[in-house]
C-alpha cells in the first residue's frame, strides 16, 4: 500500500486539515495541543482492556480494584465491602483459603475479571452503562452472581461508568443522571449514621444502623452540617440543670 493510499483509507488529510482548521477558528495560543485533542475527540471510545488486582480496603481486608482502558485513557474503580450481607444480597467471591488473609483473599475474583470479563467487554463502547452490565450479567448466569462474584462485577462496572462520562466530557454525577432517565439532577443528600446495631456494634441492637438524612437543605454545605448538628446534639445532649454534657451514647 503507499503512502497516498493509506492516507486515503483512513482519511488522514481530510481529518488533519478539519483539526487545523478549527484550531485557526479558536485563534488558540497552543494549536498542537489543541489539534491533538481536536483529533482525539474525533475517535469513538472502546474498552481496549480491563485489568484487575488485589488490594487492601481501609480495614486491611482484600478488594478488588480494576483499571479499565479504552483508547482514550485508563479509568479505575474499586469496591466497597462491608461486615455483614443481607439475605437477598449477591456473592462477594472470596477464596475462602484461611492461609491467605484468613479466608478473605479475592484472587478468584480477580482472575475472572482477567480472564472472562475482559474478553466479553474489549470493544464495548463504554457510554452504553446498560449493555456493558448486562453483558457480565449474562456471563455469570446466577442468579447472586456466585460465578465471577459481585465484587468483580461491580468494579468492572463502576470503572466503566467513569470511561463513559469521560467518553462524553461531563461530570460522572451528570453521568448516572442521563443513565437513570432524569432530565435534571438532583442534590445528593448525605446520609449519618446516628446508632449502630448488628455486626457493627457490641450492643445486642437487632437493626444495623439507624440513620439521619438531612432532608431540605439549599447546599450540601448546609445539609452537612444539620447533619454534623444533630449527631453531636444527640450524642451528647445537655442537662438543662446541671448545665453538663451527659453521654447516653452506647457502641
Amino acid at each position: 500500500m503507499s503512502v497516498q493510499e493509506y492516507l486515503d483509507k483512513h482519511m488522514l488529510s481530510r481529518k488533519i486539515e478539519d483539526a487545523v482548521n478549527a484550531a485557526v477558528r479558536a485563534k488558540t495560543s497552543d494549536p498542537v495541543l489543541f489539534i491533538a485533542n481536536h483529533m482525539k475527540k474525533a475517535v469513538s471510545s472502546v474498552i481496549t482492556k480491563v485489568k484487575a488486582r488485589q488490594i487492601l480496603d481501609s480495614r486491611g481486608i482484600p478488594t478488588v480494584e480494576v483499571d479499565l482502558h479504552t483508547n482514550k485513557g485508563v479509568f479505575r474503580a474499586s469496591v466497597p465491602s462491608g461486615d455483614s450481607s443481607g439475605t437477598y444480597e449477591a456473592i462477594e467471591l472470596r477464596d475462602g483459603d484461611k492461609g491467605m488473609y484468613l479466608g478473605n483473599s479475592v484472587a478468584k475474583a480477580v482472575k475472572n475479571i482477567n480472564d472472562k470479563i475482559s474478553e466479553a467487554l474489549i470493544g464495548m463502547d463504554p457510554k452504553l452503562q446498560g449493555q456493558i452490565d448486562q453483558a457480565m450479567i449474562d456471563l455469570d448466569k446466577t442468579e447472586k452472581k456466585n460465578e465471577l462474584g459481585a465484587n468483580a462485577i461491580l468494579a468492572v462496572s463502576i470503572a466503566a461508568c467513569k470511561a463513559g462520562a469521560a467518553e462524553k466530557e461531563v461530570p460522572l454525577c451528570k453521568h448516572l443522571s442521563d443513565l437513570s432517565g432524569r432530565a435534571n439532577m438532583v442534590l445528593p443528600v448525605p446520609a449519618f449514621t446516628v446508632l449502630s446495631g448488628g455486626k457493627h456494634a457490641s450492643n445486642t441492637f437487632a437493626i444495623q444502623e439507624i440513620m439521619i438524612l438531612p432532608i431540605g437543605a439549599s447546599r450540601f454545605e448546609e445539609a452537612l452540617q444539620w447533619g454534623s448538628e444533630t449527631y453531636h446534639h444527640l450524642k451528647f445532649p445537655e442537662d438543662s440543670k446541671s448545665k453538663k454534657k451527659i453521654s447516653y451514647w452506647k457502641e
